[in-house]
């Protein structure tokens, strides 16, 4: 299309100017002006100075201009929790969440421990647009107040001591679908998911920060028969800009981590009502030194061999035998 076909027709998107294109019929007028005559030479010059202007100004183009992603937009919005949640190309992601575990009984809450946790995860990409996913989970149970490792803890609900629970650093392989939704595997021997993921929803945070809260529901039939649900809540956060710019294609971000879930088999809660609620905070890092030192401290103590080599541990060419 010839460049005098683009007229200066402004209009919002995302706080930037942005232009669109008139007909050919003023492509033929402009054409067919009669440039002896001074006032058509200096009309056209001005006009030609006016967009050459606007060109220059931060953030405007009379070229078209890669445009940034739109959270209204289904496609867009994938790929704005697909960025901020894990990464758009391949590669790894490394996230921690740090926050205590409360009992919610009788409308009160009891704080009965907290975690350190860090992950590392691969990303392959499919050629489908869904992508494998290798998660390895290093959380540590620790006390509410100390930050101390808990191998026993006295539970602060019935008083017993208890033997801590919970999963070791095991490399867990996943599929995510293109829409994003997780496909958790049934194993023999182990626990079977029935996974619901809720729409996500994009809102601003601030003047400065996009947010997504990212909800599902979960429920988990226990090798025994037992049942037990699981709800998560994390609102992930960073800045606009880069969250709406279509060439990043991963992001540090900030999260806000909640779940309430049953009570853990370990605790022997019996059938007495109530739940447990993680309030936690995190975030996405870009390297895994990035990632808290009080948790390297400990994956160095309880975990020398995930410390030496955490990719890999990931990818099952090192086995943890320390617990």
């Amino acid at each position: 299309m010839d460049s005098l076909t683009r007229a200066l027709i402004p209009s919002q998107f995302a706080g930037e100017l942005v232009f669109s294109t008139r007909g050919a019929d003023m492509s033929r007028s402009l054409y067919f002006t009669d440039l002896s005559r001074p006032d058509r030479r200096d009309a056209l010059k001005l006009a030609m100075g006016l967009a050459g202007s606007a060109a220059m100004l931060p953030g405007v183009s009379a070229v078209a201009k890669t445009r940034q992603l739109d959270p209204t937009d289904a496609k867009d919005a994938a790929q704005i929790y697909r960025k901020m949640r894990y990464r758009t190309d391949s590669g790894l992601v490394f996230s921690w969440i740090k926050g205590p575990y409360m009992a919610a009984i009788g409308g009160d809450l009891i704080p009965v421990y907290a975690i350190n946790l860090g992950a590392i995860q691969r990303i392959t990409h499919n050629a489908d647009g869904s992508f494998d996913l290798i998660d390895l989970e290093i959380s540590f149970r620790v006390d509410v107040q100390s930050g101390e490792r808990l191998t026993n803890m006295r539970n602060p609900v019935t008083g017993e001591m208890v033997r801590v629970g919970g999963r070791g650093p095991i490399p867990t392989h996943l599929m995510v679908s293109a829409e994003n939704e997780i496909e958790i595997p049934d194993v023999p021997g182990q626990a079977k998911y029935e996974h619901v993921h809720v729409p996500v929803s994009t809102f601003a945070l601030g003047r400065t920060e996009l947010a997504i809260r990212d909800r599902s529901h979960a429920r988990v039939t226990g090798p025994d028969g037992s049942v037990s649900y699981l709800n998560e809540v994390s609102t992930i956060s960073a800045p606009r800009e880069q969250v709406l710019d279509p060439g990043t294609t991963n992001l540090d971000t900030r999260v806000q981590s909640n779940d309430v879930r049953s009570w853990p088999a370990w605790m022997n809660m019996g059938d007495r009502p109530g739940t447990l609620g993680l309030f936690g905070n995190g975030g996405k890092v870009s390297r895994f030194a990035d990632l808290p030192d009080d948790w390297h401290a400990m994956l160095k103590r309880y975990y020398p061999e995930i410390a030496a080599d955490p990719i890999g541990v990931l990818d099952g060419k090192v086995k943890v035998t320390s617990v």
